[in-house]
């Protein structure tokens, strides 16, 4: 289905529709300490740096060179280029956190495309850093992979949101179709930011058609997961592709639990 005009600056709009004259004024940020304006700085430089030369190109001493400050200091916030990756990884998560929390109760279908749009445009300004960390990324074995052991705690964190979405919902799943449907939302949460990525269309908008074809797919899903063979196969995906994309095991959120629409 053709996103609207409306639909495709809802994306570069995110942040200002929440806005309401009424709302009292956020808290004041705790003032960053001297150590962590430095770590930051050092770590804005890298991201930079990766965009502009690429992630292996980028060495340590180009960063600390560009920050103005000694190798010996940037090492002492981040023993490695990886560390710099992971620490943006665990930036971006607190901030999906954020993001997520701050959504209105509304149907599923309606919340997932407000979360998606708003985490795509909160990215956008590390897009082309993100970009240069394709590679490394899904590298097998790599610390920086996404779906390696090394981020595990990350994609838990970044699935008990996406789970948050769900549970807010005004047509929320319940038991087991609650943690199926989490664990497709996840893959297509991963999947869509790839896509993302490497979209070249003007304004990335076959990403913004995408999400809007999501959004309509998954409002249909919806009622349909009352039906038993549908919600038997939808949790026949969602165990398929649980060692990628599911819980850890011991994790509350994987007992069973009776599937309900």
């Amino acid at each position: 289905m053709p996103v609207s005009r409306v639909e495709v600056n809802a994306f570069e709009k995110i942040r200002m529709t929440n806005t309401d004259t009424h709302t009292p004024p956020a808290r004041t940020a705790p003032r960053r300490t001297k150590g962590e304006q430095t770590r930051e700085r050092i770590l804005e430089v890298a991201l930079d740096l990766f965009a502009r030369k690429g992630y292996n190109a980028a060495t340590m001493r180009d960063i600390a060179a560009e920050a103005g400050c000694s190798l010996g200091l940037a090492y002492r916030y981040f023993a490695s280029k990886e560390e710099m990756v992971l620490a943006l990884y665990e930036r971006l998560t607190v901030q999906l956190e954020e993001e997520v929390a701050a959504l209105p109760p509304g149907p599923l279908a309606e919340r997932w495309m407000q979360a998606e749009r708003a985490d795509l445009a909160r990215l956008a300004p590390h897009r082309e850093a993100l970009a240069a960390l394709f590679g490394a990324g899904l590298a097998v074995d790599a610390p920086t992979q996404v779906l390696g052991p090394t981020t595990s705690g990350l994609r838990d964190r970044v699935r008990a949101v996406l789970a948050r979405v769900l549970e807010g919902a005004t047509d929320a799943p319940r038991g087991q179709a609650l943690a199926d449907l989490t664990t497709l939302l996840y893959a297509a949460h991963l999947s869509l930011v790839l896509f993302w990525l490497q979209d070249r269309t003007p304004g990335q908008k076959a990403t913004h058609e995408l999400i809007a074809f999501g959004g309509e797919m998954l409002g249909r899903l919806r009622p349909a997961l009352r039906l038993p063979l549908v919600s038997r196969q939808v949790a026949r995906l969602a165990q398929i592709m649980t060692p990628l994309f599911g819980v850890m095991q011991g994790d509350p959120e994987g007992a069973s639990a009776p599937s309900a629409g």
